[in-house]
C-alpha cells in the first residue's frame, strides 16, 4: 500500500490512517469467521491457524503503529491534509489522544515558525541597512507612510496562521475520484502566500514516503549497475 508513488498512498500522511483501516480490517475478520482470541492464562491454548496469522499481524502492526509516536511528523502530516485537519482524529481516535494530536501540531509549527521568523529578521537587517545608506546618501525628507499597515494593521494583529487554517472549513470533494486524484502539494502551492510557514511544513512532509523500499530499491538498482560496471572494467 505505501509504495505506491504518486498516489494518496505514497507519502508519509497515508501511514497512521492506513494502519487504522488495517489494523479494523483484522478485527472485523476475527467476528466475521469467529476467531478465537489467545488466552494469556491458558498456556496449553491451540489457536486456529488463521488465528496465529491475525494474533502475528496485529502484533507486528502494533508495534510500528507505536513508533509512529516518536515523531510529530506522522500526525501533522495529516493535519496538514485540507480535508482532514483535526477531523480524522477527533472522529477516529479516543478523546485521550486528542490533546497529543494538538500539541504535536503545535511543537513542529513552531519549530518551523522560528526558522521564518529568524530568516524574516535577517532580511529586516539587511533592509534597514540598505534603507539607511540610502536615506544618508539622498537625505531624503519625505514622509513615508505605511499604506499596509494602515489598511490591514499591525503584524500582532493578524490571527495566527494554523489558528486560521484550523478554524477553516475542512476541503470537501464531492467525489471518490476527485479525492483519488487530490494533488496536496497543488494546494498548497495554491495557497502559499496564505499559508507560508505551513506551505513549507507541507513541502517538507510530504516528500517523506511513507515506506523505505523504494528508496532501498534504487540503492540496491546502483549498487548493481556499479557491480556491473566494474566487472565489464575489469575485463
Amino acid at each position: 500500500m505505501g509504495q505506491e508513488k504518486n498516489t494518496p498512498l505514497g507519502s508519509i500522511g497515508s501511514v497512521l490512517w492506513g494502519f487504522d483501516m488495517l489494523l479494523d480490517v483484522l478485527e472485523k475478520t476475527r467476528k466475521k469467521y469467529n476467531i478465537e482470541k489467545r488466552d494469556e492464562k491458558d498456556k496449553t491454548q491451540k489457536l486456529s491457524h488463521l488465528a496465529t496469522c491475525i494474533d502475528h499481524a496485529h502484533g507486528l502492526f502494533s508495534k510500528y503503529y507505536e513508533l509512529t509516536d516518536e515523531t510529530e511528523a506522522y500526525v501533522v502530516a495529516m493535519v496538514l491534509d485540507p480535508r482532514q485537519k483535526y477531523k480524522y482524529f477527533f472522529d477516529n481516535w479516543e478523546r485521550k489522544h486528542h490533546a497529543g494530536v494538538k500539541r504535536k501540531t503545535e511543537t513542529l509549527y513552531k519549530e518551523f515558525l522560528i526558522d521564518d521568523n529568524a530568516a524574516t529578521s535577517s532580511s529586516m537587517v539587511d533592509s534597514g541597512q540598505s534603507k539607511k545608506r540610502k536615506a544618508e546618501e539622498e537625505d531624503d525628507d519625505d514622509f513615508d507612510f505605511d499604506i499596509i499597515t494602515h489598511r490591514f494593521g499591525k503584524d500582532e494583529d493578524i490571527q495566527d496562521e494554523l489558528e486560521r487554517y484550523l478554524k477553516s472549513p475542512p476541503l470537501r470533494l464531492s467525489t471518490k475520484e476527485a479525492n483519488l486524484s487530490f494533488n496536496i502539494i497543488a494546494w498548497w502551492r495554491a495557497n502559499k502566500m496564505i499559508y507560508p510557514t505551513l506551505a513549507r511544513m507541507a513541502y517538507d512532509l510530504y516528500s517523506i514516503p511513507s515506506m523505505s523500499a523504494e528508496v532501498e530499491r534504487v540503492f540496491s538498482r546502483f549498487y548493481l549497475e556499479k557491480q556491473e560496471l566494474t566487472h565489464v572494467a575489469r575485463s
